[in-house]
């Protein structure tokens, strides 16, 4: 949900915000090499090399009401260093494809 991005017969690799999932991609690469022998198309976005300015280093996270007030006002913990996002900020309504900013989703 939060890695691969399918369109059509393509699959996105999404280019993780976390550090901790960094290598998470990893354990679908045999099922996406699978399809890509089957004869889909495979895209992956270039990975954030993770610096420091990748994130608001003043962001306040003391509670998850905090958060939630400061993702109200368009205010998240990633900034505009690099992109990045999680293919579960996508949805597709017939054929278009919307996305929202997050924690893990920059512009």
């Amino acid at each position: 949900r939060d890695i691969l991005l399918v369109v059509g017969n393509e699959i996105i690799e999404a280019p993780m915000a976390w550090r901790a999932r960094f290598f998470e991609y990893r354990a679908y690469r045999p099922l996406i090499k699978e399809y890509f022998r089957n004869g889909a198309k495979w895209t992956t976005a270039p990975k954030p090399t993770m610096a420091d300015e990748l994130y608001d280093q003043d962001y306040p996270i003391r509670t998850v009401e905090d958060r939630h007030m400061l993702a109200a006002e368009g205010k998240f913990v990633t900034t505009e260093h690099e992109p990045c996002f999680d293919a579960a900020d996508f949805i597709r309504a017939g054929r278009d494809l919307f996305v929202q900013r997050s924690q893990v989703t920059n512009y």
